[in-house]
Formats: C-alpha cells, sequence, structure tokens
C-alpha cells in the first residue's frame, strides 16, 4: 500500500503555495477517501509496475488476468492493456534509443540529503538512469492534460533519485541532464500528444533545490500562513472551514458585487445594465466554490455532532423505487390491466453513456469487466456520433472558448460614395 509522507511530492503544488495548508489538512485526516477515477487509475498503475518487473511484458498478455492493490481486485481488459502498453512502449524505446542502465517501476525515493528535510519522500512510477541523465516518468491515467515543465511533485522525486547517486554532496559528473516525461494515453480521445517530456540541465534543476527547502521549512511553523489560490485550494481538504479561501473568494469578484448580488432577487434582470450582469457572471465560478465548500463544511459539523445555530440538516428529495423484483412487480402490474408493452420503457443509451459502459463476460471460463476499448470509441466519435452544436451561454472574457459572432453588423459596410459604384446612371440621385 502507498504511504503518504506529510510533505507528500504529490501534494506539492499545495503547499509550497500555501505552507499552512499542512497544518490545516492534518484536522481531515479521512478525508482522502479513493473517488473511483482515483481507484481505476490505482488500477492501471499497478499493471504498468507488474510489466516493468516482468522483462517489459506485453499488457496483452495479461488481459482477463485478475490482479489486486490496495484499492481491491480489478481484472484486466483490453482498453487498460492498451493504455498502459503506451507506457511500455516509451520505456522499450528509450532502453533501445540510449545506454540505460537500470529501469525502476514504483520506486520509494528520499530527496532529504539534497533538500534536508525528513517528511518529502514520495513514490515515483518509472525511473530510467542512462549514462547521462536520470528520466523520471508519471504515468496518468486521467484525461485532463499535466504539463511536464515546472511539475513540483516531478521535480522532488528527481532530487529523490539524485540523492542516491550523491559523491560529496554533489551529483556525478556524468549526470547532465534530469527529464520530466509524462505519459497520459487517454489524450489520444482528444487527438493530443500522448507523451510530453522537459529536459533541465544539471545546474540548472540543482539550482530549484533552494526553493524546495525553503518551502518545506516553511510548513513547521506554527503560524504558518494561508495563502490561498485556485490552484492550492481546489481539491484542499480544509477550504470549507478556511477563512483565508472564503476572504479569497470574496475580494476576487470584487466586495461591490456582493451588493448586486445580494440585490439580485429584487431585481428584474431586464433592468441591469451591462456592468452589473458582468459582474455577477464573473462572480459565479468563485461563489459557486465557496458556497460547495462551506455546504460541505457545515454537513461535516452537523455529522459529527456540531450543529450550526440558525441551521439544520434535512433529508433531501429521496425516490421511490418497487418493493419486489422487476419480474415479479411486472406480474402484479399485468394483475392489474396494465398491458405487457406498458410495463418495461426501453430507450437507447446515450453517446455518453455508451463511452462509460462496462458490462460482465466470460473470458477464458473466468468472469471479466469489459468496456468499450480505444480503438471502439475512436470509432464511435468518427463514424456513429453526429455532433450538434451546444446552447449559447454567456462566459467572462477570460474563458479559453471562441466567442461567437452574435452581431453581424461589423460584416457589412456602408457604401458613402455612389460615384465609386458602378452603376446605370439612371440610378443615381437626380436623374
Amino acid at each position: 500500500m502507498t504511504t503518504h509522507s506529510k510533505l507528500s511530492p504529490s501534494s506539492a503544488h499545495r503547499w509550497m503555495l500555501c505552507p499552512g495548508s499542512v497544518r490545516e489538512e492534518a484536522k481531515y485526516p479521512n478525508d482522502n477517501r479513493s473517488s473511483p477515477a482515483s481507484i481505476d487509475g490505482t488500477h492501471s498503475h499497478t499493471l504498468l509496475e507488474h510489466c516493468i518487473k516482468a522483462d517489459m511484458g506485453d499488457p496483452a498478455n495479461m488481459i482477463g488476468v485478475t490482479l489486486s492493490d490496495h484499492d481491491g481486485k480489478f481484472t484486466i481488459d483490453t482498453d487498460r492493456a492498451d493504455r498502459v502498453r503506451v507506457a511500455i512502449d516509451y520505456i522499450k524505446e528509450a532502453q533501445a534509443d540510449r545506454k540505460t542502465t537500470g529501469v525502476r517501476a514504483e520506486c520509494r525515493v528520499n530527496p532529504e540529503p539534497l533538500l534536508g528535510h525528513p517528511q518529502m519522500s514520495g513514490t515515483s512510477d518509472v525511473i530510467i538512469i542512462s549514462g547521462s541523465g536520470i528520466e523520471i516518468i508519471d504515468y496518468k491515467d486521467g484525461i485532463m492534460p499535466v504539463a511536464a515543465k515546472d511539475n513540483p511533485q516531478m521535480e522532488i522525486y528527481g532530487f529523490g533519485v539524485l540523492a542516491e547517486y550523491l559523491t560529496d554532496g554533489k551529483p556525478p559528473k556524468g549526470i547532465t541532464t534530469v527529464t520530466l516525461t509524462i505519459i497520459q494515453p487517454k489524450l489520444a480521445l482528444k487527438g493530443m500528444p500522448t507523451i510530453s517530456s522537459h529536459d533541465i540541465p544539471i545546474e540548472e534543476f540543482m539550482a530549484k533545490a533552494f526553493a524546495y527547502t525553503m518551502g518545506a521549512a516553511a510548513t513547521e511553523d506554527p503560524d504558518a500562513p494561508l495563502t490561498p489560490g485556485d490552484k492550492q485550494c481546489h481539491w484542499c481538504a480544509a477550504k470549507g472551514n478556511c477563512k483565508a479561501f472564503a476572504d479569497h473568494s470574496i475580494e476576487a469578484v470584487n466586495l461591490d458585487v456582493l451588493d448586486t448580488v445580494g440585490s439580485a432577487a429584487e431585481s428584474d434582470p431586464n433592468d441591469m445594465s451591462d456592468a452589473q450582469i458582468r459582474e455577477i457572471i464573473d462572480a459565479a465560478p468563485l461563489l459557486r466554490s465557496l458556497l460547495e465548500a462551506v455546504s460541505k463544511e457545515a454537513l461535516r459539523r452537523f455529522e459529527i455532532g456540531k450543529p450550526i445555530e440558525g441551521l439544520k440538516a434535512v433529508k433531501g428529495r429521496g425516490s421511490r423505487n418497487w418493493n419486489l423484483d422487476d419480474s415479479d412487480m411486472a406480474d402484479r402490474l399485468g394483475k392489474m390491466g396494465v398491458p405487457k408493452t406498458d410495463r418495461y420503457v426501453t430507450k437507447l443509451v446515450s453517446p455518453a453513456q455508451a463511452e462509460k459502459l462496462s458490462w460482465k463476460a466470460k473470458s477464458k471460463g473466468e468472469e471479466v469487466i469489459k468496456k468499450l476499448t480505444a480503438r471502439q470509441l475512436k470509432t464511435l466519435e468518427s463514424e456513429y456520433i453526429k455532433k450538434s452544436e451546444g446552447k449559447l451561454t454567456v462566459v467572462p472574457d477570460s474563458d479559453d472558448r471562441k466567442a461567437v459572432m452574435t452581431d453581424a453588423s461589423s460584416l457589412f459596410k456602408p457604401v458613402n460614395d455612389s460615384s465609386s459604384v458602378d452603376v446605370p446612371d439612371w440610378m443615381r440621385a437626380g436623374s
């Protein structure tokens, strides 16, 4: 089972920017439960580790095999094998192109000799050692692009590896480069490169050590400051009870906007000025984030027996289900006179639902879980799915989507001088 250090490399993006977050997150030790997406990623990492340790074995040979890790048992399907093969193929090419002296998977590294803090160790997915450098590979099973450049997690892994090769406190002269590589197979579904790398000369890389040393030391101060921001607050377990985050959210949307929002319920949007509408739309994302975090914290307090005066916990709208199983209930409805054709409703799954389908099947006498493969998903996308334009929505200028032209007046220029237009004389004024 993977263990996490107090200053784990995977959370360096947070504690480097907000030293006080380490102190605050310690109050929520059980808030890091695995999500379905993280469990799926863990299973892919387990398969990758297995293949590397099996002399770079082909993941396809593992289809139908059941493995287990700290998130439970799982059976390898074609889609997972195809994704992991992207990483295996890359590592094989690296071995062929360079004079590699070793490939290590799921390797625990400790940067303390270089960074000076005992709680910064972590587990790197893959490490490749060659004659002139080291390469840190991070396998990502998600679809949101991750950058290799200026990646704190990978840089700390790099210091952990270099710490193993120190001579008089310095890396060997033969090591000239540290390479950070991200492998994300699912980016192929977006038409994006699945592999990205960033090379850093060893002198430039070593110069980064001071920032991490100071960043780690800052977290040890009992009064370490809370420095909110979108990047460090996004996944922070403590943000629902963090005054700094609340203040940041309110300040970021401009205090004057709260007056606009507060009176909006009593106002007719048709009577609002352009400036008022723009202010509310600009404020919406941060206000939603603040409301979500505060609501989560309020519920947590009620659940542990610390109610908040003026608030109460209530049950949401429940659902209604049959007491009997489907076949028995269908029989009962039939006896009530409901025709057989009206007892069931059948509807084809949507494209989004089809992409997430999983079903049980038999493979070599064993029950396995199957999904559509990456190739089948591409076929759906290119041949069977018709895309329609989404509804118009209004967002701030900072949104990276392309603006839709709703005013075509700029395409038409008035003709001011009729003499320059080739028309018959009888059409000219005064003729």
